[in-house]
């Protein structure tokens, strides 16, 4: 985020502390993390996190829109290395699910639970757009079955990404979304 050159420079020591705090904290915890260990670890009031940002919206937008967007920008180029609308579907389909897993911010932006975050929302929108593409290739090329829908997709999403913040989730969820997508395909 450009600063302005009208800010004092402790406003923008404040605002560079809050980004990277909330850039460590946001990746380790999720988006839900708490606003006050932000400050805190950034060495400022919370007061001062609400001054310059304006709301958990405002910071998420601030900070985790470059991050997720390269994020799911290499999934989505690995994806169309693939060579057929199969293997596209399937490389997006895991790479999503390993990105939530490994990503607790990533997740909460997939699942969209910070709506007024518009920028992250915007990216997010981006790889929405990839899946219903590429669920649409592969209907067209015949390798899925015309009853998986662009919602089944997002459903097997949107569960694992569940699944995946919930540490009492069965241990077989993983295979469970599996099978969902293998028995989508045609013979």
């Amino acid at each position: 985020m450009t600063e302005p050159r009208s800010l004092r420079r402790d406003a923008r020591d404040n605002a560079a502390k809050l980004h990277a705090a909330a850039l460590d904290i946001f990746l380790a915890k999720g988006l839900d993390a708490p606003l006050n260990e932000i400050a805190r670890a950034a060495g400022v009031t919370i007061g001062t996190l609400y001054h310059r940002y304006g709301s958990r919206e405002g910071l998420i937008d601030a900070v985790i829109p470059d991050i997720v967007g390269s994020r799911l920008q290499v999934l989505a180029a690995a994806v169309m290395a693939r060579d057929t609308p199969r293997r596209r579907l399937e490389a997006f389909v895991h790479g999503l699910i390993d990105l939530q897993c490994a990503d607790p911010a990533l997740n909460d932006a997939i699942l969209g639970r910070y709506p007024g975050a518009t920028a992250l929302l915007g990216i997010c929108e981006r790889s929405t757009a990839l899946g219903q593409t590429l669920v649409r290739d592969a209907h067209a090329d015949g390798s899925l079955s015309s009853d998986f829908t662009e919602d089944d997709l997002f459903c097997l999403l949107w569960l694992s990404g569940i699944a995946s913040r919930d540490r009492d989730a069965p241990e077989g969820w993983r295979r469970v979304i599996g099978h969902s997508l293998e028995s989508a395909w045609t013979a």
